[in-house]
């Protein structure tokens, strides 16, 4: 398994921004990972990759990132990203924020939104979406 500071060595040899000095933990890294900064970064450098991500799975998944889970369903979570053999059926009705949905490394989602809720849908590389939705439903 790969420690946070191997990640972050590796984040900042592809020129990773003065925000990663603040990793000092999975948890930290996690929310780093859902900022525009970080969102923009990884899309950018294909970064994390598929390798780096099996090797922090066991402590990512609290925070969000699920890393070939398999059948997941998750309903109004604020940060969710699939990677790799990961299948999410996301259901989000809560328009009292913005949800935030990362796809990376073949990932598939089935996004089911209704209620006026807000969805920043960021697919990195050729993952798989389907999303159902009402007339309320923007996604960003």
């Amino acid at each position: 398994m790969k420690t946070v500071d191997d990640i972050m060595k590796s984040a900042l040899l592809y020129g990773a921004c003065s925000k990663s000095a603040e990793v000092s933990d999975w948890k930290s890294l996690s929310w780093l990972f859902f900022t525009p900064q970080g969102r923009e970064f990884c899309e950018e450098n294909s970064f994390p990759t598929l390798e780096m991500f099996r090797g922090m799975s066991g402590e990512i998944e609290n925070y969000g990132v699920h890393v070939d889970a398999g059948a997941v369903r998750l309903s109004n979570d604020d940060n969710v990203a699939l990677i790799g053999n990961t299948e999410g059926e996301l259901i989000f009705s809560d328009n009292t924020r913005v949800h935030k949905v990362i796809l990376m490394h073949g990932a598939k989602a089935k996004v089911t939104a209704s209620n006026y809720t807000v969805i920043l849908l960021v697919n990195i590389g050729s993952c798989e979406v389907e999303v159902i939705k009402d007339e309320t439903v923007v996604i960003l």
